[in-house]
């Protein structure tokens, strides 16, 4: 004898299935065939370290200030 499976909704378009036909999304809803959704694979993929430091660098140099004479004519 097959067994029957209770009558459950659709989290995304509300219509009433059987709960065996539901399936579990990466959000957590249960949703049916039509409106499952697969995880976008670009949630997958992890950032490279992009190490933005010069190899070497040198101190930067006192400041030097100029004298200016300005004369009255």
């Amino acid at each position: 004898m097959k067994r029957r499976s209770w009558r459950a909704i659709c989290d995304r378009c509300g219509f009433e299935y059987s709960a065996d036909k539901l399936r579990l999304e990466w959000t957590g809803l249960r949703t049916c065939s039509t409106c499952w959704e697969p995880r976008h694979p670009q949630d997958f993929i992890k950032g490279k370290v992009d190490k933005q430091t010069p190899p070497w660098t040198r101190p930067e140099p006192p400041d030097t200030f100029v004298d200016v004479t300005y004369l009255e004519v």
